[in-house]
């Protein structure tokens, strides 16, 4: 979904709880860092980031996804909501648009980290899933993280908010955070960055959300895609035929990705770079400077997944059909 709109930063405190184990190599750059906050991410294997949180004291769990631009939630049966009397026109995949209503439904809780009574889009289409006991309501997005560095780190299960100080002496703090070997990219306003597919240059979104990595059918040629058994992606009400290709030539910067297995989709204006993509690399997003860094690292996680997703794609299907 498209940036529609800024929601304020509610950013009141930092709370230092250490930092990911696997940064440790960085000597000095904790000298650099004002404050940090760390959250496990829950689920497991191929499942989209899921992040634990509380709203009004209630235990509950966010998707994650630096593609969406906001919190949208769907089905909030159980919990009291209040109707801010506001609509917003939302774009999904540069394709679609509609109108939704903003609502509000308590003080929400990242960890230590007070997000206050924030704004939520609402998408009634969109029914309530659980992990363990907990109500996965919806996902939220990068906006809320803007002034701040943000690691996604699922091959090690962390996810973690990191304020730098913006000084000249603190300028590689992020890089030396990562460590090594770290491919940084222009990150652009909507979490994009450019790829090479088949020589050609095209804007690609960092979408943790997405399963699979999935391109927009024109860029490709008849022959790279398999028409023969198509899968369906489910975006709330809205259905979308995906098709499944094989990248012979796929580069984001120096790293290499021939050969990448990926869906091809007709009503999509943009790439989407997925999970398949996020559980093998290390992603830092240095919102301050408008970069992102990506590290491959093989996954230490050894928990099944649930195939848990805000959007859905729905293996096996070969038609769409109209609900009389």
């Amino acid at each position: 979904m498209s940036r529609t709109r800024r929601i304020g930063t509610f950013i009141a405190a930092f709370v230092a709880l250490g930092l990911p184990q696997a940064q440790a190599q960085a000597q000095d750059t904790s000298d650099c860092i004002d404050g940090a906050v760390t959250l496990p991410l829950l689920g497991g294997r191929g499942d989209s980031p899921i992040l634990p949180a509380t709203l009004d004291g209630k235990e509950i769990a966010l998707y994650f996804s630096s593609a969406f631009d906001a919190l949208y939630v769907g089905d909030m049966e159980g919990f009291e909501t209040e109707d801010t009397h506001k609509t917003l026109t939302i774009t999904t995949n540069r394709a679609h648009t509609r109108t939704r209503p903003v609502i509000r439904a308590g003080h929400l809780r990242l960890g230590s980290l007070d997000l206050q009574t924030p704004d939520m889009i609402r998408l009634d289409d969109y029914p309530i899933q659980h992990i363990g006991s907990r109500p996965l309501i919806g996902t939220i997005g990068s906006t809320f993280f803007d002034r701040l560095t943000l690691l996604l780190d699922m091959p090690h299960g962390v996810f973690a908010l990191i304020h730098f100080r913006q000084d000249p002496v603190c300028s590689k703090a992020p890089s030396d955070f990562i460590g090594a070997g770290a491919q940084v990219m222009s990150l652009s306003g909507n979490d994009s960055i450019m790829a090479k597919i088949e020589g050609r240059d095209h804007e690609m979104t960092l979408d943790s959300d997405v399963p699979v990595t999935t391109l927009p059918a024109q860029w490709l040629s008849g022959s790279e895609r398999n028409d023969t058994n198509p899968t369906i992606a489910l975006y709330g009400a809205l259905r979308t035929r995906l098709f499944r290709t094989t990248l012979s030539s796929f580069r984001i910067g120096d790293i290499t990705l021939d050969g990448m297995s990926a869906y091809a989709q007709q009503d999509l204006g943009v790439g989407l770079l997925g999970v398949d993509f996020f559980q093998s690399h290390m992603v830092l997003f240095d919102y301050p400077n408008r970069k992102v860094y990506l590290l491959s690292a093989r996954s230490q996680i050894t928990r099944a997944g649930t195939g848990l997703h805000f959007d859905r794609i729905r293996e096996g299907q070969t038609h769409v059909s109209e609900r009389p």
